[in-house]
């Protein structure tokens, strides 16, 4: 399926909404390819982050030979696991074999929730840590919920939650080493990981939240976020588990957009849209403070998680 107008809405609020009177509705639509907020997090505070989880040991220093606690939590390239699935899990390949590594340090539902009790324990844990790294007064965490508030025109946005009232991590940070890369794919708890006893379940539509605390770079190249004019259907599940998407979107005039962002930027897209981050294999590693945002038309709240 194709997108229609397939537009990028960018700047400040005022703007942002001069070019999307109704940006969630058009996100979730596919009828707006992203929103990006420039600068909304200062370069210095992302360096400052960064350098203070270099110092607590929750990153490494990739001048710096790989500590095997950090081989041993790697995430593979492209791993998730669907419903109560236990083993073994869905990745395009092994992180041993190429080098490239993944650190998350908060509470991925892709990554953890198979395990529904697990997972609940592990967000609260992540609760308590991100409560220790962010001040009030400097809290990137909350920039990405103001600024979806903006864009959200009166819903209440609020970390996800089960009934019973336990939380899911309000947001997660991903640190990129080695050129690590995301191929073409699409994120969904109902369409992909068909987690079904999650409260995120039932929303419409899931969107994404991403503010860039560091590029990797080469040159003049960095590793951004390409955004395909696609939206993903049945059809084109084959195409994207045997890697022949870029064929597929030749074959069907299928257009894209790069996203590009310094760090302090801060957008949202929809995450059912094919999207991919071709790795850059940069001194530095890519690092985003990432939430998935779910979102449905007829509810006046908005679930943000990890």
């Amino acid at each position: 399926m194709t997108v229609g107008l397939g537009g990028v809405a960018e700047g400040d609020l005022e703007s942002i909404l001069q070019q999307a009177p109704r940006p969630l509705a058009d996100l979730a639509a596919g009828r707006l390819m992203a929103i990006v907020f420039r600068g909304v997090y200062p370069p210095s505070s992302c360096q400052q982050l960064i350098d203070r989880l270099v110092a607590e040991d929750l990153l490494y220093d990739p001048r710096q030979p790989i500590p095997e606690k950090f081989q041993e939590a790697a995430i593979p390239e492209g791993y998730y696991r669907e419903g109560r699935r236990q083993e073994p899990p869905l990745a395009w390949e092994s992180n041993k074999a190429t080098g490239k590594t993944r650190i998350d340090i908060g509470t991925s539902l892709g990554y953890r929730g198979s395990d529904k009790e697990a997972f609940l324990h592990h967000a609260a844990e992540t609760r308590a840590l991100f409560a220790r790294l962010f001040t009030e007064s400097d809290n990137p965490v909350r920039i990405i919920y103001d600024c979806l508030a903006q864009i959200a025109q009166g819903r209440r946005v609020m970390t996800a939650h089960e009934p019973d009232g336990r939380e899911y991590g309000p947001a997660i940070i991903r640190a990129h080493y080695g050129g690590y890369a995301y191929k073409p794919h699409f994120d969904s708890v109902r369409l992909r990981e068909k987690r079904t006893d999650y409260a995120v379940y039932d929303f419409d539509h899931q969107l994404a939240g991403v503010l860039v605390l560091q590029n990797s770079r080469v040159g003049d190249r960095t590793a951004q976020c390409i955004l395909h004019r696609c939206l993903w259907t049945p059809e084109i599940d084959p195409h994207l588990k045997n890697d022949t998407f870029h064929q597929y979107a030749q074959d069907h005039a299928i257009g894209h957009v790069e996203v590009r962002l310094e760090p302090g930027d801060l957008y949202f897209f929809n995450t059912r849209l094919i999207h991919e981050v071709p790795g850059v294999d940069g001194e530095l590693p890519r690092i985003v403070l990432a939430t998935f945002i779910g979102y449905s038309p007829s509810r006046e709240d908005v679930y943000v998680w990890s």
